[in-house]
C-alpha cells in the first residue's frame, strides 16, 4: 500500500486504520432522534445518548417535522474484523438535509445496539 493510501486511510471513515484497507458496509439504518428538535442540536460523544434516544424509522417521511434524524452506517474490516460506526445527525428541511457533522465510534460502543 502506497503513502497516499495510508494518508487517505486516516481521513476516510470506511478505511481500516489498522489494516489500511477498505472496510465493508455491514449495516445502514435511519433513525429518528425525537429528543432533539429544531434549534436544540448539541453534538454528543457518549454512545449511551444514542442508545437511549435513537428510534428506528423506515424512511425519512416517517420523521416528524422539526425533529432531527440520524443515519447510521457500520463498517467492518474484512482483514481484521474491526468495526466502526459512523453517525450522521441531520435535520430534514423541505426535501433537503441540514447535516451537523459526523460522530464516529471506533471501539464497538454501538455494535450491540445496531444489531438488536
Amino acid at each position: 500500500m502506497g503513502l497516499l493510501d495510508k494518508m487517505l486511510a486516516r481521513l476516510q471513515d470506511d478505511w481500516c486504520k489498522g489494516c489500511k484497507c477498505t472496510m465493508e458496509k455491514t449495516r445502514k439504518q435511519l433513525f429518528a432522534l425525537p429528543s432533539v428538535t429544531v434549534g436544540h442540536y448539541v453534538e454528543h460523544k457518549d454512545p449511551g445518548f444514542y442508545q437511549k434516544n435513537l428510534h428506528i424509522v423506515e424512511k425519512k417521511a416517517d420523521i416528524p417535522s422539526g425533529m432531527y434524524a440520524c443515519g447510521a452506517i457500520q463498517y467492518r474490516c474484512p482483514e481484521c474484523g474491526r468495526r466502526v460506526t459512523v453517525l450522521d445527525p441531520f435535520l430534514p428541511v423541505r426535501d433537503e438535509e441540514k447535516h451537523e457533522g459526523t460522530v464516529v465510534f471506533e471501539n464497538g460502543e454501538l455494535d450491540e445496539f445496531l444489531w438488536r
